[in-house]
C-alpha cells in the first residue's frame, strides 16, 4: 500500500494543496515556512488519525478558518481512500466514504516512520519523548496494546484526581487499591510489550548505526523500567504513602524511559551532533524495519529536511541504504532542489519531485 494522492483544506498554512505521489522515492523542495513539513505530517495523520507534532486538533486548522480536511488515496487491492475531517470540535474519519464508528478501529491499517529534525528530544529531551517514540509505535501495529495504553492513562489520571483532591488522611485505602487493581494489568501488558519491542528493535539498529556511522562504537537502546526489578503490584503497595504526600502516583510505566549510549557513555552527555543525529536515523530505520517483519508491510518513511546538519558521506549512506528494494515508498522535504538531486542523481528508480 502507498500513497498516490494527498488532498489537503486548511490544514495549518496550506489552504488548499493536491499532490501526486509514487510509489519510489517522492521529494518536495522548497523554502523554509512554505509547508512541506505539514505535508508529511498530514500524511502522519492520514494513517495515525493524529498530528505527529500537535495533539489539539483545533490548533492545526489554518487560521480564520472553521475547519480542516486531509484526503489521501492509497494504491492497494483494492484503492483505499482515507478522510479525516475536523469541524465544530468534532473528528470524523472515513474510509471509502463509510465512517469509522471508533478512531481506534482506523489505527493499524497504514504504518508511517517519520523523522524529523524535532527528533533531538528523543535524545536530549524528557522521558516523555522516549516513551511517545515506543508508544507510537506498538499502537500502529497492536491493538491490544493501544486499548491498555488507554485503561492505563484513564486510570492513571482517576487516580491521580483521588490523590490530589483529598486530603492525605482522608483517603480511603480501598478506593485506592479499586484503581490499582485496573492500573496493574494494564501496566504489566503495556511493560513486557515495551521490552519485547526494545529487545527486538536492536536486532535491527545496531548494524544500521554502525553502517551509518562507520563505526564500531557499540550503540546500545536500553528499556529503564521500575518493573525491572520488581512487579508491579509490589511497586504500587510500596509508594502509597508517597504517593499521598506527593498527591500523584510517583511510580508505574508511566515513569519508563529508554537509555541511549555509545561505547558505554551517555549519548546525552557525551555525544556529537553526528553521533546523535546517526543514533536517531538509525533508531527511526530501526523502527521501520520492525514494522516490516511483523506486518510483512512497507511503512510510510518520511523524511523531513534529513539532510541537514549531516554530512555528506552519511547523507550519501543513508540514501543508498533506503533506495534499496526492501523500502517502499518515501517522502523527502528538503530546502535545495540540488541537494536532492545530487544525492539522487545515481539512483535509478521510480521518481516524483515537486517544487513548493
Amino acid at each position: 500500500m502507498y500513497l498516490s494522492r494527498l488532498q489537503l483544506y486548511n490544514f495549518k498554512n496550506h489552504s488548499e494543496l493536491s499532490l501526486n505521489y509514487c510509489d519510489g522515492i517522492n521529494t518536495i523542495t522548497g523554502a523554509n515556512g512554505i509547508g512541506k513539513t505539514n505535508i508529511l505530517d498530514a500524511v502522519h495523520y492520514l494513517a495515525n488519525a493524529k498530528s505527529y507534532f500537535n495533539g489539539i486538533d483545533s490548533q492545526i486548522i489554518q487560521h480564520n478558518k472553521d475547519f480542516f480536511s486531509i484526503k489521501g488515496v492509497f494504491e492497494s487491492d483494492p484503492a483505499t481512500e482515507i478522510l479525516v475531517q475536523f469541524e465544530t470540535g468534532k473528528k470524523t474519519l472515513k474510509k471509502n466514504n463509510k465512517p469509522y464508528k471508533r478512531l481506534i478501529d482506523h489505527i493499524g491499517l497504514i504504518q508511517t516512520v517519520f523523522i524529523t529534525p524535532y527528533d533531538i528530544e528523543l535524545v536530549l529531551g524528557s522521558s516523555e519523548a522516549r516513551r511517545k517514540f515506543i508508544d507510537l509505535t506498538l499502537c500502529q501495529i497492536d491493538k491490544g496494546y493501544l486499548h491498555n495504553l488507554s485503561i492505563y492513562k484513564k486510570t492513571l489520571d482517576h487516580r491521580n484526581a483521588l490523590l490530589k483532591g483529598i486530603p492525605g488522611n482522608s483517603i480511603d485505602p480501598d478506593l485506592l487499591d479499586s484503581f490499582d487493581a485496573k492500573l496493574i494489568p494494564a501496566g504489566n501488558f503495556i511493560y513486557h510489550q515495551r521490552k519485547l519491542f526494545v529487545d527486538t528493535l536492536m536486532q535491527f539498529f545496531t548494524p544500521v548505526y554502525n553502517f551509518l556511522s562507520q563505526s564500531d562504537e557499540n550503540p546500545i537502546v536500553s528499556y529503564e523500567s521500575q518493573l525491572n526489578s520488581e512487579d508491579f503490584e509490589t511497586v504500587l503497595h510500596k509508594s502509597q504513602r508517597s504517593d499521598i504526600s506527593a498527591q500523584r502516583s510517583t511510580t508505574g510505566i508511566h515513569k519508563d524511559d529508554l537509555g541511549f549510549e555509545l561505547g558505554n557513555y551517555s549519548l546525552k552527555k557525551y555525544g556529537s551532533q553526528g553521533q546523535i543525529k546517526s543514533f536517531i536515523i538509525a533508531l527511526k530505520l530501526a523502527q521501520y524495519q520492525f514494522f516490516q517483519s511483523l506486518t510483512q508491510k512497507n511503512p510510510i518513511l518520511l523524511l523531513d529536511d534529513i539532510f541537514e546538519k549531516i554530512d555528506v558521506d552519511r547523507a550519501q549512506r543513508l540514501i543508498s541504504l533506503i533506495s534499496d528494494s526492501g523500502y517502499g515508498q518515501i517522502i523527502i522535504t528538503d530546502t535545495h532542489t540540488s541537494r536532492v538531486d545530487t544525492h539522487f542523481k545515481d539512483l535509478d528508480s521510480n521518481s516524483v519531485h515537486h517544487q513548493l
